[in-house]
């Protein structure tokens, strides 16, 4: 679940990082004054005075509901009108609805001044996203 590095940032500074793992890959952690995310294609560090919020956003239902409805349509479209069409209809719906699964449990950093959060997906996202809230010093909203 997590683990502490000591990673050297001076030949006379060493920062403290407690990892946890992300599910595409990466980890992310945090020290004593900031949070560290290093995806496949990136690396980033936010101070914790920048972070405005953490949150925990389950599944995006809007795609999920879209997603079931392209299934559907294609579904009967495929009964009724044109089987090839309403195949294709299907398929893009299952692939939608399978890549909105995947990317369930995000947790989003918001950072001031940027105009899009920060989102990653851990392993356990729960306790990542306790872990963080009381890391960063700020109040849990439920």
């Amino acid at each position: 679940m997590t683990e502490t590095d000591t990673e050297a940032a001076d030949a006379t500074d060493e920062v403290s990082v407690t990892r946890m793992s992300l599910r595409p890959g990466g980890w992310v952690g945090y020290s004593e004054d900031a949070v560290f995310v290093d995806r496949e294609d990136e690396r980033i560090k936010i101070r914790n005075g920048n972070i405005v919020q953490v949150g925990l956003r389950t599944i995006r239902w809007d795609l999920a509901v879209m997603s079931l409805l392209l299934v559907g349509v294609g579904g009967y479209v495929a009964a009724t009108q044109n089987p090839l069409v309403g195949v294709g209809f299907a398929t893009v719906g299952s692939a939608s609805l399978y890549r909105t699964y995947n990317r369930r449990y995000a947790l989003v950093i918001g950072v001031e001044n940027e105009p899009k959060p920060v989102a990653v997906h851990p392993d356990h996202p729960k306790e990542c996203h306790e872990r963080l809230v009381e890391a960063v010093g700020l109040e849990r909203v439920r």
